[in-house]
């Protein structure tokens, strides 16, 4: 018995600890252990390119910030920051808040010009590369950074082995200064099939990384950044050998081909938030709205160990802010076992999350016996514009909307729409004193349309218009 209540105490000890960034430094845990129970939640926040302020960030909702962008030379230089207080103001903030500042090496193009040559002529050079890596050090322990994110765009055949050598080297060096080394790295449109880019990527770098972002997005104009492709870009680097914990989804707050900010399009009509399309000229915009954003959330934490923003300067500050959008799930959803995620269920009607917490007292939604969706009595019913009652006597409930009346007897595989008696495959039960219905069966009875998506265990319901 000793050892069973010593062991208990320990697990809760340890459990407080993990998710306590000044208790674990205190206690010595190492900081390897806690990262790797704690779920990403990622922004880049390129300094140079926009005008947001350091002090209208976010960062006691994120845990890591990368400052962007850190830009290499052909001499193994690097050049100057442009906005070097602006750093230190964000590192100081985001210190403040238990958060970690990393800086982005690299990136597309500087000046117009793309940066991949730059890389290549340096990295090609053990003598150019070693400087290069001296030059990261000293500005990381300058500005007091946490790691280094690594965004070579992108190597190819006659450059890998230059790749593989400058990461083997660079993590060597940050390591010695207890700082971690991360990739910026491509998306995959299959748990195989990759861009040449991702294939070439080598088991040595791949173990050199303590994590990578995944740049799940720039498919293309139309089909930008869907659903689809986070999840096959999880399953590649999954099927690669990375663990999942290690596995950031990176996520777009940007149009395309418009490339307009999501804040821009959400201040021209904040209905823009909750879609993944705007008519804007002389552009389209093809983006991520919030519900987009939230089920990538729920799929990368089944599958993965984080979400990455690109980047948090194009968000909003009100309800629609997408950083606030996470951090609200992660809260209500911190306490599910794994398996208790995997069948947390999202409820989304007119492009509107409906939102069910437990401590309200009505009850979550769950699957029963049958794989089938059961929702509390009220809350959606509510939702759609429906006025509910129950006969305790008779154990039925009643739902009516618009003429239409729908009667549905407790532990009964039917229900009554209009007198008419309807077979369902499924049963209302009341359980633990609240009252559950089945929700395809009785939502479509007034018209309503039902998607499932599956692999974020998420409902989509649009109302009829009657």
């Amino acid at each position: 018995m000793k050892r069973i209540k010593t062991i208990g105490i320990l697990v809760i000890i340890f459990s407080v600890l993990t998710f306590n960034p000044a208790i674990c430094r205190a206690y010595a845990i190492p900081q390897a252990a806690m990262d790797e129970a704690q779920f990403k939640v990622i922004g880049y926040y390129s300094g140079d390119l926009f005008n947001e302020p350091v002090e209208k960030l976010q960062t006691d909702k994120m845990t890591h910030v990368i400052y962007a962008f850190l830009l290499p030379q052909e001499n193994g230089t690097l050049v100057d920051l442009e906005k070097p207080e602006q750093l230190k103001q964000l590192v100081t903030q985001a210190h403040n808040d238990g958060t970690k500042v990393f800086i982005a090496l690299g990136g597309w193009s500087y000046l117009g010009q793309p940066l991949a040559p730059v890389f290549e002529s340096v990295a090609a050079s053990q003598e150019k590369s070693k400087l290069l890596i001296d030059n990261i050090c000293a500005l990381a322990e300058e500005y007091d950074l946490d790691g280094v994110e690594l965004d070579w765009e992108f190597p190819n055949p006659n450059s890998i082995a230059d790749y593989e050598r400058l990461v083997v080297d660079l993590k060597i060096a940050l390591d010695s200064q207890g700082k971690e080394l991360t990739a910026a790295l491509n998306g995959a449109w299959s748990a195989t099939e990759a861009p040449e880019a991702s294939k070439l990527i080598t088991d040595a770098c791949l173990n050199s990384f303590n994590f990578i972002n995944v740049m799940a997005y720039d498919m293309n104009n139309e089909d930008h950044s869907p659903i689809w492709f986070a999840e096959t870009s999880i399953n590649y680097w999954l099927n690669r050998g990375i663990p999942a914990d290690k596995i950031v989804v990176g996520m777009p707050l940007y149009a395309r081909p418009s490339w307009l900010q999501y804040r821009n399009l959400v201040a021209h009509n904040p209905q823009n938030a909750y879609e993944d399309y705007a008519p804007t000229v002389p552009l389209e915009s093809y983006y991520n709205g919030l519900n987009t954003l939230r089920e990538k959330t729920v799929i990368a934490l089944k599958k993965a160990g984080g979400v990455m923003l690109f980047d948090i300067n194009e968000d909003t500050e009100d309800e629609t802010s997408v950083i606030s959008m996470i951090d609200k799930l992660l809260t209500r959803t911190a306490h599910l076992s794994k398996d208790e995620l995997n069948k947390y269920i999202t409820i989304i009607i007119d492009n509107r999350e409906l939102v069910f917490l437990e401590a309200d007292g009505y009850g979550v939604p769950f699957f029963d016996e049958n794989n089938r969706t059961l929702i509390p009595l009220r809350k959606p019913l509510e939702a759609i514009g429906a006025t509910v009652s129950y006969d305790n006597i008779k154990r039925i409930v009643s739902v009516e909307k618009a003429g239409t009346i729908v009667n549905v007897p407790i532990g009964e595989n039917i229900i009554n729409v209009n007198d008419q008696e309807v077979a369902i495959d499924t049963k209302s039960i009341i359980k633990d004193d609240r009252t559950y219905i089945p929700l395809r069966a009785v939502l479509t009875a007034f018209g309503c349309d039902i998607v499932w998506h599956g692999n974020s265990t998420t409902i989509l319901v649009v109302r009829g218009t009657g």
